[in-house]
């Protein structure tokens, strides 16, 4: 029996996905989370083989929860599920120790083979994403992002404040979700615009956008990804 722990913040995808798992054979669903902190504890609480997490959630990301689990040494092997195909977010989770990804627009019988694919101790990548992944390296699963050497310079820091960056938060935001402080924050943000030739957040956001990374809806609507004053 494969025991799940389902992470998602929208109610309704919540209950529909723990409802499907619940009735596929071989599968028993040992908890709900919708935010990071209450996931944490109920992977202690349960020890789930298999954890399947939404990779944006309120007050974190699945990411925050891969290696969450790696540095605490816990067994539970973390599928992550989105709707964004993009690789920069793939090999990000992939690299941090996440055994799976997954999208939202495959089908239930895709999820299924993922979750067993997972449980058995091997990964699984959506194909749409495995597709355009660039190949392991040759000592492990060690992977850089694709897309020129702008991306692949960032350090694993820099890339957490890109990605939060570029889903629309600011940088008061990114600071207390990872923990760290906002003038921690700015000089990442200043190494990163200096590594990928950018001044502003609208810069970023279109530099994200030609390399097909997809935004997050709030990222095209909030006050800095518009054209700004910050430079490097």
């Amino acid at each position: 029996m494969i025991r799940i722990l389902v992470v998602e913040d929208h109610e309704l995808v919540r209950d529909a996905l723990a409802g499907l798992l619940a009735e596929a054979p071989g599968m028993e669903v040992v908890g709900v989370a919708s935010t990071l902190g209450e996931a944490k504890r109920l992977v202690e609480q349960h020890g789930p083989d298999v954890v399947l997490a939404d990779l944006s959630l309120g007050d974190g990301s699945a990411l925050d929860l891969v290696r969450w689990v790696r540095r605490s040494r816990l067994d539970a092997r973390i599928v992550v599920i989105t709707g964004f195909s993009n690789t920069f977010a793939a090999v990000e989770a992939l690299s941090d120790g996440a055994m799976g990804y997954v999208l939202k627009a495959q089908s239930t019988a895709d999820l299924l083979v993922a979750i067993r694919t997972v449980a058995s101790g091997r990964s699984y990548v959506a194909p749409e994403v495995a597709a355009k992944l660039p190949p392991p390296s040759a000592g492990g699963r060690s992977i850089r992002v694709r897309g020129g050497p702008g991306l692949g310079a960032l350090s694993r820091r820099e890339r957490e404040i890109f990605r939060h960056a570029v889903d629309g938060y600011a940088a008061t935001e990114i600071a207390r979700r990872l923990s760290i402080s906002p003038k921690t924050v700015e000089f990442h943000r200043t190494n990163i615009n200096r590594k990928l030739a950018v001044r502003t957040t609208a810069d970023l956001v279109r530099f994200a956008v030609a390399h097909g990374i997809l935004l997050a809806p709030r990222a095209l609507d909030a006050p800095e990804a518009q054209p700004d004053v910050t430079t490097i």
